[in-house]
């Protein structure tokens, strides 16, 4: 038996789980049950009506799971028409230096598959170089996060327990000298002043299943929000244990319209991490002060999230900090769609992408 590339099949599950808490959580024991549970779960969800699997595993010559790469289909709006489009996610190789190739045959069979446009917003380094040789290229603008530092003794700490984890323990000296600074006043990370002329307040997650399909319209390139549907992305998105709590929150114009949607996870003393901000195009300064103001309450030492371009100019004036985390790759078998998404307003991260699923976040205990 020779090494292959086929599509993924339910007895392949545990071995996947296995491969994914060695390769990405660096776990040395048995994953968790309930990691074996989500992957079953995630690539065989029972509203896929029959569907094949779009998911592919890589097997080596002795038929043992050596490569996985996740493929998660959705139906996206480009100007108008529909197209279909695929997000990747969670490619993995054990034992790479065995299997030289097993990363790029699993992609170029991700390339391959029905859809118009495929795309991944987690690419590394190398998974990049492989999108770029086969035709793909990375979207400068959709490939930088950002960070907002709130509380900078208690920012420093947190940083350095995800790396150390003893570092925890400087935690509460690090809140009092915080604290320090913020009684003297000569904290200037902390956001100040009020919401002039709007308002903000928690949104129920029925009231989201409203407003994210609203406040994407602005976007050329946007998910329908139907195939998968949003009810199933964000139940997904409840639970990233590793990330904190899911807060939703709505901003109000004035006369009581919604103008503004952010969704995000935070836990007191470390950073929050930004899932999604959806915002009319004169909306987005207040947006980023409401989520600032609101994680700056919970007692949050920072925030970070996805550099999207329609956010760009009112991160900048907010002086957040930019940097490179991870790729966003596409990659069209039509040169004209691809100049047509380079040139457009795209929503492909966060819940558009593959950031909603708990492989992203989660503890699975």
């Amino acid at each position: 038996m020779g090494e292959t590339v086929r599509s993924v099949e339910r007895q392949d599950v545990a071995a996947i789980a296995d491969m994914f808490a060695r390769v990405f959580l660096k776990q040395r024991s048995a994953p968790a049950a309930g990691l074996a549970h989500y992957f079953d779960d995630i690539l065989f969800p029972r509203s896929a009506s029959g569907e094949a699997p779009r998911s592919r595993v890589f097997v080596d010559a002795k038929g043992a799971i050596r490569g996985f790469i996740g493929v998660w289909p959705r139906r996206m709006v480009m100007g108008g028409r529909t197209i279909e489009a695929a997000a990747a996610g969670s490619m993995m190789v054990d034992m790479p230096q065995e299997h030289p190739t097993a990363g790029a045959r699993l992609l170029r069979a991700f390339l391959s598959g029905p859809q118009d446009l495929s795309f991944s917003e987690t690419a590394n380094d190398i998974s990049q170089r492989m999108w770029e040789r086969v035709g793909g290229e990375r979207l400068p603008t959709i490939s930088l996060d950002w960070l907002r530092i709130l509380r900078p003794a208690g920012f420093a700490v947190a940083a350095m327990g995800r790396s150390f984890r003893p570092a925890w323990m400087l935690r509460p000296a690090a809140s009092g000298v915080d604290r320090v600074i913020e009684a003297a006043g000569a904290n200037r990370f902390l956001p100040t002043g009020e919401l002039s002329g709007f308002h903000d307040a928690d949104a129920t997650h029925e009231e989201m299943l409203e407003l994210v399909p609203a406040l994407s319209q602005s976007y050329q390139l946007r998910p329908d929000w139907q195939s998968p549907a949003l009810p199933l992305l964000l139940a997904h998105a409840e639970a990233k244990e590793r990330f904190g709590r899911l807060y939703r929150r709505v901003v109000y114009s004035r006369a009581g319209a919604p103008v503004a949607c952010y969704l995000y996870h935070a836990r007191p003393g470390d950073t929050a991490r930004v899932l999604q901000v959806l915002a009319l195009p004169e909306a987005t300064s207040v947006a980023l002060d409401s989520l600032l103001r609101h994680a700056a309450s919970l007692g949050c030492v920072g925030v970070r999230g996805r550099a999207e371009p329609a956010l760009f100019d009112a991160l900048v004036s907010r002086r957040c900090v930019f940097y490179h985390g991870a790729a966003m790759v596409v990659h069209s078998r039509s040169k004209a769609l691809i100049e047509e998404v380079r040139g457009s307003r795209a929503l492909l991260t966060g819940l558009a992408g593959e950031s909603w699923n708990r492989l992203i976040g989660g503890s699975f205990a």
